[in-house]
């Protein structure tokens, strides 16, 4: 019999779901599960804290949760722990890589280097590990700058001239890292005399023992697309296609977050999909988010996800299409996250079976 074991955040939640259009929570992991049990698995729903490490983990599928806590610190555990099972034999769901690239915006363009189609490759983006890499960087303005681990608009700035770019660096990769007030007062002062030591002796450089470089973000700076009044949300659950348009938020370019969605007009419709379609063909996984960009000529894949990949294009939409016979099928109708969720991973299992 086919093994499940879903991994739950320390609340028992699992991945999210906006029902009401405004407040995220949990999605129903026990529907979820009952899903499995009736197709013949055996489920196990534990927190992370709870799986036996030393069990036998080959051919074992493993859902799991993830985390967007500031800093990425459990996030970052959560990756040691699916890279682990991964390499033990285990089925991750979804894979190690495209886990990493959730809320880590410059493993997200790693990825997207790797991709055949250079369409989706329009948008030209640079990675740094800190805003000080960044300054040596010579960009042709406008460009975005991402911090690289931000969601929702957060962390994303638009620099039109060398002062704002210089300027947004700083704010994208500003953070603040100690185990206390007075030792982020106690670091600054450190810092500084060291600076000092190296400036007016730079002989006793090497005598200062750490590196007085700025701790920052990571970031990523990238192509800006003028004009766009907004966006679109397309989502792919296991061979259906969900889409939304997003408008941006008053007096800004940026739609991610602004909450504010309409349906995509019929003859926007087929020209959408196909972009999206040609995601779907390089990524291996029956989940995926994407955020498309359209200059009125030619369309943008801005950002993509495979995990939290955001469900209002889902719980919202009133239809979605497939792509059959060469051709794209409406069906009108409502869909169930947790239904469409179970399915997408059902049939992945089975296929790879």
């Amino acid at each position: 019999m086919e093994r499940l074991i879903i991994l739950t955040d320390n609340k028992s939640g699992f991945q999210i779901s906006k029902p009401d259009f405004k407040h995220f929570r949990s999605m129903d992991v026990g529907r979820i599960k009952q899903y499995f049990v009736d197709r013949g698995f055996i489920v196990d729903v534990l927190k992370f804290h709870e799986l036996d490490l030393q069990m036998d983990f080959r051919d074992v599928n493993i859902l799991y949760q993830t985390s967007e806590a500031p800093g990425s610190f459990y996030k970052r555990y959560i990756e040691d722990l699916i890279f682990q099972l991964e390499k033990r034999g285990a089925v991750t769901l979804p894979s190690f890589e495209y886990f990493k690239a959730h809320h880590n915006k410059v493993y997200m363009e790693l990825l997207r280097n790797n991709f055949k189609d250079n369409s989706l490759k329009t948008l030209k983006s640079r990675s740094f590990g800190s805003w000080e890499d960044a300054l040596y960087y010579n960009p042709v303005f406008p460009v975005v700058i991402k911090k690289a681990s931000s969601s929702g608009g957060a962390g994303v700035f638009l620099a039109r001239n060398d002062f704002e770019y210089r300027k947004h660096l700083k704010e994208a990769g500003k953070v603040l890292i100690s185990d206390s007030i007075s030792g982020i007062v106690r670091d600054k002062f450190k810092n500084l005399a060291k600076k000092t030591i190296k400036t007016l002796y730079p002989e006793r450089s090497g005598y200062v023992e750490y590196d007085t470089t700025p701790i920052s973000n990571p970031l990523i700076v990238q192509t800006f697309i003028e004009g766009l009044r907004g966006d679109y949300k397309v989502l792919y659950f296991g061979g259906k296609y969900y889409a939304m348009y997003r408008k941006n938020r008053d007096n800004d370019f940026r739609a991610s977050g602004s909450g504010r969605f309409f349906e995509v007009p019929g003859e926007e419709q087929e020209g959408l999909l196909d972009f999206a379609r040609k995601v779907t063909l390089e990524i291996d996984f029956p989940l995926i988010g994407m955020d498309v960009g359209f200059d009125g000529e030619k369309y943008h894949l801005i950002e993509f996800q495979m995990i939290h990949p955001g469900t209002s294009a889902l719980q919202r939409s009133k239809y979605w299409h497939v792509f059959m016979n060469e051709k794209w099928i409406r069906t009108d109708g409502l869909s169930d996250l947790e239904d469409e969720f179970s399915r997408s991973i059902f049939e992945t299992i089975r296929r790879r079976k």
